[in-house]
C-alpha cells in the first residue's frame, strides 16, 4: 500500500484509523457479498505467483508488533533501521473470524522511509498470515494485498532467533 508521499512524516505521528470507533472491528475482515475462502485462494495465488512465503512476512509482522508492545515504543512512534513504526492499542480486542485461536488489540503503520511504502495493520494479521494465508478483503478497512506486504517487508529487519507460531485450537 503505496502512501501519500508528501504526508509528514515526525514522531507524533499516529496511524490515520487510530481514532476512528472500534465497535464494528470485528465485521471488517471480508464484506457481506464475500467468502473468506475466495480471499485465500486469491491471496495464495498471488504469493505463489510471486514467490512470497507467508510465514516469512508474517514472522516480520510479528517482529514489529512486538517492537510496537515494548514498554519505550507502547502506542508511540520510533525508528527501526530504516522504518518508522508507529502503534495503537485499544482496550477491547478481536478474535480470529477463522478460528478463534488467537486474539489482536492493535493496529501498526510500517512507513520505509528509504522506498516511501507503507504498510497498515492489525495485530491479528501475523496470525492470519500465518494460520490461513488470509489478508481480509482488499475492501475492507485492513485490507493488504500480499505483495503491497512483501514490499515494505522484505526490507524490514527480523532476528533469526525470533519465531513466530500462530495458535491455533486444535
Amino acid at each position: 500500500m503505496t502512501g501519500e508521499r508528501d504526508r509528514p512524516r515526525h514522531p507524533d505521528y499516529i496511524p490515520p484509523r487510530a481514532h476512528w470507533d472500534r465497535a464494528d472491528l470485528s465485521s471488517d475482515f471480508w464484506l457481506e457479498d464475500e467468502h473468506p475462502e475466495e480471499i485465500i485462494v486469491h491471496d495464495e495465488a498471488t504469493m505463489a505467483r510471486l514467490g512470497i512465503e507467508p510465514q516469512e512476512l508474517a514472522r516480520k509482522m510479528a517482529w514489529a508488533v512486538e517492537l510496537s508492545r515494548q514498554k519505550e515504543h507502547y502506542c508511540k512512534t520510533f525508528t527501526y533501521d530504516r522504518f518508522t513504526v508507529s502503534s495503537a492499542y485499544y482496550r477491547m480486542s478481536v478474535s480470529c473470524p477463522l478460528c478463534g485461536g488467537e486474539s489482536g488489540n492493535g493496529e501498526l503503520l510500517i512507513i520505509d522511509d528509504v522506498a516511501a511504502e507503507e504498510l497498515f495493520f492489525p495485530s491479528l494479521m501475523p496470525h492470519l498470515v500465518s494460520a490461513h494465508h488470509f489478508f481480509e478483503s482488499p475492501a475492507s478497512v485492513y485490507g493488504v494485498e500480499p505483495e503491497a506486504a512483501d514490499r515494505v517487508l522484505r526490507h524490514f529487519p527480523a532476528p533469526d532467533a525470533f519465531l513466530y507460531t500462530p495458535k491455533v485450537p486444535e
